[in-house]
């Protein structure tokens, strides 16, 4: 139908009772609150919807009705805003509340035009109210929503970044302290730019739930912090709501320290395969020089013992001794079980880590060592016997750091008295093995003369890490039973004492035996150690 149409179709202008029929029934049938006021803003007419819309009787009382039906909170700043749109014959535009009679709320939205005829004043006015309850409810249940989302992002240990248009949204404080530690202000509002680098977020996975995609694949990248460290982070993305606007959600997870465990025990278990090989080695090559010294032992006796031949089969002998105590130190590495304490030789052990160890020492440093034969055995776990000798060598060596010196490492036999203790050790009396590392380093000062120092308080180089080492080195001896001291003496260096207790061959004397006996004890061990020596 054309306009011209419709026009025809209305009723004429002077047929005021069938326009007067039209507009009632229009009215009366509409899904919105209707109503005509003067040019004062009384109102004159309200149709059925407004009337129980805003809970106002059938028979409202003549004037401004719609206004009355106002909640307290909105009636005077509505009603002010209505007198002057009729003051100055312009449209009216508000959101409002109108409180019923029950003492429910509606929010509606109310809007209200001039009626003017061509070129005459403004004969009143005609508005519309439509009510907007449902969608004010949905917009403040978002609004709870978000605040909640806030709340718990906020409370949250998991680093969380919002953002959208390369604008960051949202960054809770997990996030600050991962992501921007030195930061004073907000970084919301900020370009993504700023914060993180192109390819950091470039191409994530996202996760949608509007399509049925509840979660993302994580994603690893690298961040490198403000102020240099290099961080490990795991990214999950996903699409959400916020603010009212579609955005990207980062949830940020460091993973820096699981992945060092990780590559901690990649290498604990590369070394578990290492030593599990070394020790079967061992095993093979403790085979062959059984055989050997079998043969040799068997075949000496047939040779004439001042004959070259004699003497090369004694070599042989005493090679295959020497080879022996290296497979069994081979052995006591490559077992798979740890913390178990067992008889260790310590001069083997000593000699075989310093062996190593002198290929290693700068040009500048001198090794001495001082290890007059084989000492009492002692109850340890070999491989923290190996570490606490790495790390003790590894102090000295650093103390003589840049200037050089000379290292001395000495291993002896130690009877500690009852009646006079002149070490004033906190160990009882008895027999121990001590080890003593030695350097000439020139770290203390005049007043440090002579003074004795715990294992924390070593004096090293500045930026050396050496006290958290020897704080282990004191821990494995006290689990051992012994102690360790360190003593600075000015011009001389550094001296460190370990001690730990021996096991006494069956038959040895006490220590609270006669000093004849103790004398006859130590000719014994004098004897054993003359025929290691000569073993070796």
């Amino acid at each position: 139908m054309s306009a011209q149409d419709l026009a025809a179709a209305f009723p004429s202008s002077g047929d005021f009772p069938s326009i007067e029929a039209v507009v009632r029934t229009l009215s009366g049938q509409a899904s919105i609150g209707i109503f005509l006021s003067d040019p004062e803003g009384h109102t004159v007419y309200l149709n059925e919807r407004l009337r129980r819309m805003a809970g106002i009787p059938n028979t409202p009382a003549p004037g401004a009705c719609w206004l009355t039906a106002l909640a307290p909170e909105d009636h005077d700043a509505i009603v002010t805003d209505w007198s002057t749109a009729t003051e100055q014959a312009r449209s009216f535009s508000r959101e409002f509340r109108f409180q019923r009679p029950d003492g429910s709320l509606r929010w509606v939205m109310a809007e209200a035009f001039p009626l003017r005829a061509e070129g005459a004043p403004s004969s009143g006015y005609v508005g519309m109210i439509r009510d907007i309850t449902p969608r004010h409810m949905a917009f403040e249940a978002l609004h709870a929503c978000e605040d909640r989302y806030r709340n718990l992002a906020a409370l949250s240990q998991q680093a969380i970044v919002v953002y959208a248009d390369e604008t960051i949204l949202f960054l809770n404080d997990a996030g600050t302290r991962l992501f921007a530690p030195s930061s004073q202000s907000s970084l919301e509002g900020h370009p993504l730019s700023e914060c993180f680098p192109k390819e950091f977020l470039q191409d994530l996975p996202l996760a949608n739930p509007a399509q049925g995609t509840e979660s993302s694949t994580p994603v690893e990248r690298q961040y490198l912090r403000p102020d240099g460290t290099k961080l490990d982070v795991e990214l999950v993305a996903s699409q959400v709501i916020f603010d009212g606007h579609s955005a990207i959600q980062v949830l940020a997870t460091d993973i820096t320290a699981h992945k060092d465990a990780a590559a901690q025990l990649s290498r604990a278990h590369k070394m578990t395969a290492v030593a599990t090989l070394a020790g079967g080695i061992a095993h093979e090559l403790n085979n062959c020089l059984t055989a050997i010294m079998g043969f040799s032992d068997l075949a000496l006796p047939l040779l004439v013992p001042d004959s070259r031949v004699y003497g090369h089969v004694q070599q042989v002998v005493l090679a295959s001794k020497r080879a022996r105590d290296l497979v069994t130190q081979m052995l006591m590495f490559g077992r798979q079980a740890e913390g178990i304490k067992q008889p260790v030789s310590l001069d083997i052990l000593l000699k075989e880590t310093l062996r190593i160890a002198k290929g290693k020492l700068p040009d500048n440093i001198s090794l001495r060592e001082w290890i007059p034969g084989a000492t009492h055995p002692i109850s340890a776990d070999p491989t923290q016997i190996h570490q606490v000798c790495v790390k003790l060598l590894a102090h000295a060596e650093l103390a003589l750091k840049p200037d050089g010196g000379i290292l001395e490492v000495r291993l002896d036999n130690i009877h500690l008295n009852p009646s006079a203790n002149e070490h004033d050790l906190p160990l009882p009396p008895g027999h121990y093995v001590c080890l003593t590392v030695s350097d000439t380093g020139e770290e203390v000062s005049a007043q440090d003369h002579r003074r004795k120092l715990g294992p924390l308080f070593a004096n090293l180089p500045a930026g050396t890490h050496a006290g958290t080492a020897l704080a282990g080195v004191q821990r494995i001896v006290s689990e051992h039973g012994g102690t360790l001291r360190s003593t600075s003496t000015v011009g001389q260096g550094t001296t460190i004492e370990v001690y730990l207790p021996a096991i006494l061959p069956p038959g040895s004397m006490s220590a609270a035996e006669s000093p004849r006996a103790e004398a006859s004890d130590i000719t014994g061990q004098k004897e054993f150690l003359a025929e290691r020596d000569k073993e070796r």
